[in-house]
């Protein structure tokens, strides 16, 4: 019992003395692709091949969308992602760059769709295995701040009455830590 009040002590401590700083939209480098394009981001080369029919939607015809992507470091092609659909048919793909996983490596996302809200994929680095990672259960997290120091990430809220939930970054992973209105 007392290693448990002990752990959450500690959780709360650490939690309460977070230095959470908002990610704002002035610390993403952002690339806008729309066609085949090459480019360098820190140490990373990437190379998007663009098609305009990867897919067939019935109500919107067919949909264009990266045929693959490409990414090297030091001309050793470390990752190739395969057909990156355009779900939502605006033909274009918005990518954010930052180091969301806190790990001292650049990380990018690919947004999806954006309504009331914006959702995306992220491709976090894997420093041990030296290539990035797609882990589905960052797909509905939207990023509002981070604190390197703790390695914490706060989601955006969704709503006014709902709670933000807190994450703790373990490698790729999240670890969902106390939820904050």
């Amino acid at each position: 019992m007392k290693k448990h009040l002990l752990s959450i002590v500690i959780l709360i401590t650490t939690i309460s003395n977070a230095q959470l700083k908002p990610l704002k939209d002035a610390d993403l480098l952002t690339k806008e692709v729309t066609k085949n394009t090459t480019f360098k981001v820190d140490k990373f080369e990437y190379k998007i091949e663009w098609t305009d029919k990867l897919s067939y939607s019935p109500n919107l015809g067919y949909l264009g969308g990266i045929k693959s992507l490409k990414i090297y470091l030091k001309g050793i092609l470390i990752n190739d992602f395969k057909s990156i659909e355009d779900e939502v048919g605006l033909q274009e793909f918005i990518i954010d760059f930052y180091d969301f996983n806190l790990d001292g490596t650049i990380d990018f996302r690919i947004r999806r769709e954006c309504g009331g809200s914006c959702y995306y994929s992220y491709y976090l680095s894997n420093i041990k295995l030296n290539k990035f990672e797609n882990p589905k259960e960052w797909d509905y997290i939207r990023v509002r701040a981070l604190d390197f120091k703790n390695k914490l990430l706060a989601d955006q809220l969704a709503g006014i009455n709902e709670v933000a939930d807190i994450f703790k970054v373990k490698g790729n992973r999240l670890i969902k830590q106390l939820e904050k209105k």
